[in-house]
């Protein structure tokens, strides 16, 4: 690593660059959370074509890792990380800022050719903003942090995601209770302007200049494609893969659907499924902070209790959502989704332990860099696949509820295979074998 890391831990810092995580939330939750309801239940598009959109936002991935590698090693203006997580976030911006103009057009008319066209390319943009900034915003973290405290710091970044994901909801919810073309706008407009507020925000003067001496040095590094097949080689690297991908398809194939269930099933109206994120985000949060105060001094190898305990938990909490659909318990949504959200938080906490431990110091960027993209890639294979189960649900039986609650099923039972992946998992090993290894596994995760 350079001596761009810090040689101590500030929470003010960390909690400062986790700031960046809400202006993210708030982004997230108009693309998946709102558009998707908007354009499924109230405007009457197919959950297949509205989920691969949402899809191919994740599927761009793979160009996080390049980001990962150029942050690496070519620095631009003489910092590493921050101009390609700008870069990205200009692009998402963008995507923001036009995503009205496509839904207006689809309003007055689904079958408008230019407004898929349009929408097809918004979300190019959010998916390449987001791959690109992904990966160097990571190891802006990885950077700024002592090795000690890397895993804390990045358990408050998510914590903060999830708080943006609790409290957004209920603003959006009251600045759009139903759907016009006119309102949408306005709400596009100021979570774009919100979120850039907040990026700026977070990674102002955090990312320190690098020397001509550095830069020289990390030109030297092996090429990408190098790198990686070292990576691939290790069949520890290669089960955690495994692992994070199906983790990450069975957590997300309710994604581009959740809301709409609501709709369809339970005919709520925009605001009340827009809380579903709030009440699933609330869970998290809560779970997460627990989490954190009660694993905060274990070693790495005991970190995979949390993960099997959120998986488990999550597994009950897609059942719940499941029985809710078929026997249309509506009062048993809310308690669902905050099951859901709980276990989700146990598992993050311990999913980003293993993580930070499951990277080496000289090259971060591309580790981090390669994880970040197998999550998105693969949550956007789960939120695509959601999207094809309920339509094809709905095609052979008819039934909403069947249709939904056959992608919840589906979910539960992928989370259940992921508990024995991640008790194979060999994460301590793989922390030894690095520079500081004995430092890394007995703290990193710890935290």
């Amino acid at each position: 690593m350079t001596q761009s890391n810090s040689s101590h831990f500030s929470l003010r810092r960390s909690l400062k660059i986790g700031s960046f995580n809400l202006g993210s939330a708030l982004v997230d939750i108009l693309t998946a959370s709102v558009w998707n309801r908007v354009m499924i239940t109230d405007l009457g598009a197919g959950a297949t074509p509205v989920s691969i959109l949402l899809a191919l936002r994740y599927l761009l991935a793979p160009l996080s890792i390049w980001a990962g590698y150029r942050s690496d090693t070519r620095p631009m203006g003489g910092l590493r990380r921050t101009p390609y997580i700008w870069l990205g976030r200009a692009l998402m911006l963008l995507a923001v800022f036009l995503l009205p103009i496509s839904l207006s057009q689809l309003s007055v008319d689904l079958g408008n050719s230019m407004g898929w066209v349009l929408a097809l390319l918004i979300f190019i943009a959010y998916g390449a903003g987001t791959a690109i900034s992904g990966g160097p915003f990571l190891a802006l973290i990885h950077d700024r942090t002592p090795v000690a405290k890397r895993g804390l710091a990045m358990s408050i970044a998510q914590t903060l995601l999830l708080l943006g994901f609790a409290i957004s909801p209920i603003v959006f919810g009251r600045l759009l209770p139903t759907y016009s073309p006119e309102q949408f706008q306005t709400l596009a407009i100021l979570t774009g302007l919100a979120a850039a507020l907040f990026w700026f925000f977070a990674i102002f003067r955090e990312d320190r200049t690098v020397t001509v001496s550095e830069i020289d040095q990390h030109v030297k590094r092996p090429p990408l494609g190098q790198l990686l097949k070292r990576l691939w080689a290790d069949r520890r690297a290669r089960r955690f893969a495994i692992f994070l991908s199906l983790g990450a398809i069975a957590s997300f194939a309710q994604d581009a659907v959740l809301e709409p269930f609501g709709g369809d099933v339970f005919a709520m109206n925009v605001e009340q499924t827009t809380r579903f994120s709030a009440y699933f985000g609330t869970g998290v949060l809560l779970l997460m902070i627990i989490t954190a105060g009660v694993t905060r001094r274990q070693r790495p190898e005991q970190q995979t209790r949390p993960a099997v305990i959120g998986l488990s938990v999550m597994v009950v909490g897609l059942v719940l959502l499941a029985l809710g659909g078929l026997a249309t318990l509506r009062w048993l949504i809310i308690p669902a989704l905050l099951v859901f959200g709980a276990g989700f938080g146990v598992y993050t906490i311990g999913g980003v332990s293993l993580l930070m431990a499951m990277t080496t110091e000289k090259e971060a960027g591309v580790y981090l860099g390669l994880w970040t993209m197998i999550q998105l890639v693969s949550r956007g294979v789960g939120i695509g696949l959601g999207g094809i189960v309920r339509d094809i649900g709905l095609a052979l039986t008819g039934s909403p509820a069947v249709a939904y609650s056959s992608v919840f099923l589906l979910e539960a039972m992928g989370l259940a295979v992921c508990i024995t992946l991640v008790r194979r998992l060999d994460v301590a090993g793989f922390a030894r074998q690095q520079p500081g290894g004995e430092l890394a596994a007995g703290y990193v995760l710890a935290d």
